[in-house]
């Protein structure tokens, strides 16, 4: 065996056709691990910066608080200052494996503006404007140019073994020389594995150096997915070997099977997570939401007092500013909201869950819902996270609201024990999308040691 495979390696790199081949798949995948790599740092970097300045002037509040802050002109001793309330904010944490899809954590909108205004109808809260579809026609992410190139590159290393050899009268030698010429197939098959496999795991390991936060923990992943991948279109391509078709048709099947397995399945898994539970109307939800803007807004007056009689221990205002006379109902319209726009997560949640479950076939798909559990932009974690940060917001505003209400100074200690968000799961299991494609891999790799016998046929 050890005699097959040196002479396939040498047979392989003396086709200057596959060496370009090569050349090309890792140049393409190493300039996106260097712009996916870069773009993940510089994204840490800012959410860290973003978090330093929070930090900062919490310092500075309680710094100030005590002296400056009740005798500053326009400030009366005893004022409440509301600030605070309104310059905090909810980070979604990334993971190790963020490289792997920043683009997609960067369009997500992993920070959310924690206060007493409900975050879904402030428009001060909205976010940069920008054109969706330009976004969607920029750099595509390292998994995801990872997911489309492999394959192809497998395809063009791998098809036509047999069939040229067929077709040129020299696999009728082969058969006549060896015992057992299957053998000779599955060496070839292992050495462009090898040839295949050997850039994708640089690239991948350069976009994992690249990022400032990459962990052991999803690098490893990552690469045992890459390799199960790749094999999984090494075995694909080996049984098209079997097929008694010239090597053009092995080549134009091959491809069907990359474009029905990467884009038709795909379609056809979120067409089926659709029909099990529907995406809500986005136009009903704003319908809803203006309605209970409307009702709060009749109902402000009735609101500040039924809040002064359920807080007893709070002396009412005579004439309260504006922002206190409204809360309430700012309170009252954020809780109604809440739901409303919380079932577009719940909904991605379970479009995301189904896909996976049905991920083995389609290994594209596997790959990027792989990609998006590593850097943790997965749609169960981020519905996980609007639900800490809904919790944490209420924590929040019942900290402040009081304060607010009844105009009352915060002492020192009590910037103490301001609210902290309970954090996220640092890590979450992708072995499951794994363990799938590699049951996968198996059963064809079993396939096609079944039907070995039909490469004796010259």
């Amino acid at each position: 065996m050890m005699s097959l495979l040196q002479a396939e390696w040498l047979r392989f790199i003396r086709n200057q056709v596959n060496l370009w081949v090569i050349a090309a798949f890792f140049t393409l995948l190493a300039a996106s691990a260097i712009w996916s790599g870069l773009a993940a740092s510089e994204f840490r970097a800012k959410a860290f910066g973003g978090r330093e300045f929070i930090r900062a002037a919490a310092i500075d509040a309680n710094k100030f608080a005590p002296t400056e802050m009740h005798d500053a002109p326009g400030i009366g001793k005893g004022h409440y200052a509301s600030k605070p309330a309104d310059s905090t904010t909810a980070c979604l944490p990334a993971l190790g494996g963020l490289a792997l899809s920043v683009r997609q954590m960067d369009l997500l909108g992993s920070e959310l503006r924690i206060s007493t205004r409900s975050r879904y109808t402030d428009g001060r809260n909205s976010d940069q404007l920008f054109n969706p579809l330009l976004r969607e026609l920029g750099l595509l992410d390292f998994a995801s140019i990872l997911a489309l190139l492999l394959p192809l590159t497998v395809i063009a290393v791998t098809y036509g073994l047999v069939q040229e050899d067929r077709e040129r009268g020299v696999w009728r030698l082969v058969c006549a020389q060896m015992p057992r010429p299957w053998l000779l197939v599955f060496a070839a098959l292992a050495v462009r594995l090898v040839m295949v496999l050997m850039p994708a795991v640089a690239a991948s390991l350069l976009a994992f150096m690249l990022d400032s936060g990459s962990t052991l923990y999803a690098a490893t992943h990552w690469l045992v997915f890459a390799g199960v991948f790749a094999g999984v279109w090494i075995a694909i391509s080996g049984l098209f070997l079997l097929l008694p078709v010239s090597s053009g048709a092995a080549a134009v099947g091959l491809l069907g099977v990359w474009l029905v397995t990467t884009f038709a399945v795909p379609a056809g898994l979120s067409w089926a997570a659709n029909g099990i539970q529907s995406m809500p109307s986005r136009l009903e939800a704003i319908v809803d939401i203006r309605r209970v803007q409307a009702q709060t807004s009749k109902q402000q007056a009735e609101l500040l007092s039924a809040w002064y009689q359920a807080h007893p221990d709070i002396k009412s205002l005579k004439e309260p500013p504006r922002e206190v006379a409204g809360l309430p109902a700012n309170l009252e319209l954020d809780s109604k909201v809440r739901p409303l726009m919380y079932r577009f997560d719940e909904v991605r949640k379970t479009h995301f869950e189904f896909m996976e479950r049905w991920s083995a076939l389609s290994p594209g798909l596997a790959a990027v819902l792989t990609a998006d559990r590593l850097a943790g932009i997965d749609a169960p974690r981020y519905a996980e996270y609007i639900q800490t940060a809904n919790q944490f917001e209420d924590r929040w505003r019942a900290f402040f609201v009081p304060g607010i209400m009844g105009k009352q100074g915060m002492s020192p200690s009590d910037y103490g024990q301001l609210p902290v968000m309970k954090p996220l799961p640092t890590t979450d299991t992708v072995w499951t999308v794994i363990l799938r494609q590699s049951l996968i891999g198996i059963l064809l790799l079993l396939v096609l040691i079944t039907l070995c016998n039909q490469f004796g046929r010259p």
